[in-house]
């Protein structure tokens, strides 16, 4: 790795990174004496120490063992930080250094109790280490991380077992006002229910290494080669997170695009010709393939994960770690880096996330998503303007992923991936959104489908009402008592598989209640934008299938505002639940639960 180190020293004279002191390990300064479990502890290291490259930990490693009362011992890395502030600047973001650089520690307790710590430090020169201290941990409501339901049931849980269903939507990137942006659409989303988005960590976004010099490419952030890290950057994710946090927000990080690994491209995404791993910057990889083999490429990633882990694995809002963002990576690579984050097989005792969190990828196959390391399972889905509504076809994705008995996300969806769904509908009716959203709720999704276009579509025209509806009906939902699965329903008389249908239908069920979704099927965006005179549905008996014999309550609900309309008793006879059906302008869910006797 000798080219590694020879640009770094060559770089690190400029960014200020290197240290030429003696390794002395002073003190560690939490920001407080005590946390509520599951809040974030910190500390600042008076540390001095001799390295080039602070985010290698062969050339200086610094970490701590926390050890909770019950007497368990987690390893968490030290990373290197520098604090920002930021302004706008003419409409512009403009993030500046507000002090030097130096050693941190992080940390999230799990139970409440007295705990301890110890620090440790290892550059060229030796080792140091701080004499034990202790903190105290106090009770606290937070439900914990985000993991994946214990029961099996392919769906969410927090560690107290309250279900977590993600509603939400992408947030890739910001625009010049930069957090000033995201500021703004998460307030709105949270405001309206939304718990979840997806970020990227792109060049033009938040991402840690990049070339230094402008090559043509999209960038945002100030970078420093391959394995010198931006701290600008890393600032301001940090500020992401804080703000989703806020909110009430959920985050997928998803670590990197297909466009860093190709050139051209429809946007002309392609990135490679300024991708760091690239021979022609200085990197190992002759063709972008080899970053799946070559094992220098291997490890500047791992490396790469194990600061991500160290600086942002102690937060609770972070629901995993996306490897790719439509890349095909192939399973032994993901296999490796899930270990790497999860401290598993070679990487036992040295994991670069102690918390656990899930992690998945895109694009996935069969091979990926049957590995035992990769917890979510992921689909994309877009037209080119034909696909009149989106729900069937959501739904169908849902059902063929189940079968890997995972969790499964529609992580984005549009009308068509070359322009944003305003294109489609001016006038903000939302009604592909709205279908998507309930579609994949029905399907056994783990989570509501995420919209694509939240800069261009969503937030202008204000259309975060959808969000709010589906949340208020899936908070009644126990998704993970039991395992849910879908039933057969369709309307009496009437040919389910006939080409020109009246109804979309879908329900599902998990051994003693069930929910339902039925849609005018001719309720879609085309007819919309067309402006084609959609009738309502004619009245119809409706039969579910597969539910235990016995009575229950019928729950209709308005999707749109997402409040009970009103209810009814009906009776299960022979595995068959019949209701009459009014006419359909759009569509209505319903919740079946045993009746009160």
């Amino acid at each position: 790795m000798a080219w590694v180190l020879a640009s770094a020293i060559a770089l690190h004279g400029a960014t200020g990174f290197s240290s030429t002191e003696p390794l002395r390990l002073q003190k560690a300064t939490p920001t407080t004496a005590s946390v509520a479990c599951y809040g974030a502890w910190e500390a600042a290291l008076d540390l001095r120490a001799t390295f080039d490259n602070p985010f290698d930990p062969a050339d200086i490693d610094v970490y701590a063992l926390f050890t909770s009362p019950q007497g368990q011992t987690f390893r968490v890395n030290g990373f290197y930080d520098q604090v920002f502030t930021r302004k706008l600047d003419h409409g512009a973001e403009k993030i500046e250094p507000a002090g030097e650089p130096g050693w941190k520690l992080r940390f999230t307790p799990s139970r409440a109790g007295r705990w301890g710590y110890e620090v440790f430090a290892k550059d060229r020169s030796g080792t140091a280490r701080l004499e034990p201290a202790f903190f105290e941990v106090t009770p606290s409501a937070n439900p914990g991380f985000i993991r994946r339901a214990t029961s099996g049931a392919p769906y969410f849980m927090r560690d107290n077992g309250q279900p977590f269903f993600p509603i939400g939507e992408n947030m890739g990137w910001a625009g010049g006002r930069g957090t000033y942006d995201y500021e703004d659409w998460l307030g709105a989303l949270g405001k309206a229910g939304g718990n979840f988005i997806r970020v990227w960590m792109s060049s033009w976004n938040c991402a840690l290494e990049w070339t230094s010099d402008n090559k043509g490419d999209w960038r945002s952030g100030q970078y420093h080669n391959l394995g010198v890290y931006s701290l600008q950057n890393a600032w301001k994710l940090d500020f992401i997170f804080d703000l989703a946090e806020q909110n009430g927000i959920s985050l997928m990080l998803c670590l990197g695009t297909y466009g860093e690994l190709k050139d051209g491209g429809f946007f002309n995404e392609g990135q490679w010709k300024a991708n760091p791993y690239n021979a022609t910057n200085g990197g190992p990889c002759a063709k972008a393939g080899a970053l799946w083999t070559n094992e220098t490429a291997r490890k500047l990633y791992q490396r790469r994960l194990r600061y991500l882990g160290a600086r942002y694995g102690h937060r609770v809002n972070l629901q995993s770690w996306e490897f790719w963002n439509e890349a095909e990576a192939p399973a032994p690579w993901v296999a490796e880096m899930a270990r790497c984050l999860k401290g598993a097989g070679e990487f036992t005792g040295h994991g670069a996330d102690p918390y656990g969190h899930l992690v998945t990828t895109t694009y996935g196959n069969p091979e990926v998503w049957n590995l035992p390391e990769i917890d979510i399972t992921q689909t994309h889905s877009y037209g080119v303007g034909d696909l009149p509504d989106q729900g069937p076809k959501i739904y169908q994705e849902g059902r063929r992923h189940a079968a890997f008995g995972k969790p499964h996300l529609m992580a984005e969806f549009g009308i068509d991936w070359r322009s944003p769904d305003s294109q489609y509908d001016p006038d903000g009716k939302a009604i592909n959104f709205h279908n998507a959203l309930w579609a994949s709720l029905l399907s056994g999704d783990a989570g509501g489908a995420m919209i694509w276009w939240w800069d261009n579509y969503v937030h202008p025209k204000k259309l975060y009402a959808p969000f709010t509806a589906l949340r208020k009906f899936a908070d009644t939902v126990p998704w993970t008592l039991g395992h849910w699965q879908p039933l057969a329903i369709q309307p009496l008389g009437l040919d389910p598989n006939a080409t020109n249908k009246v109804f979309n239908g879908y329900a599902l069920g998990n051994g003693s209640q069930a929910i339902a979704w039925i849609q005018n099927a001719r309720h879609h965006w085309k007819n919309a934008f067309e402006k084609q005179a959609v009738s309502a549905t004619p009245k119809a008996r409706m039969q579910v299938s597969g539910l235990p014999a016995g009575r229950y309550r019928l729950e209709w609900w308005d999707t749109y505002r997402g409040t009970p309309l009103r209810a009814e008793n009906v009776s299960c006879e022979g595995g068959n639940l019949q209701f009459e059906l009014p006419e359909l302008a759009a569509d209505v869910a319903i919740q079946l639960t045993p009746a009160t006797p």
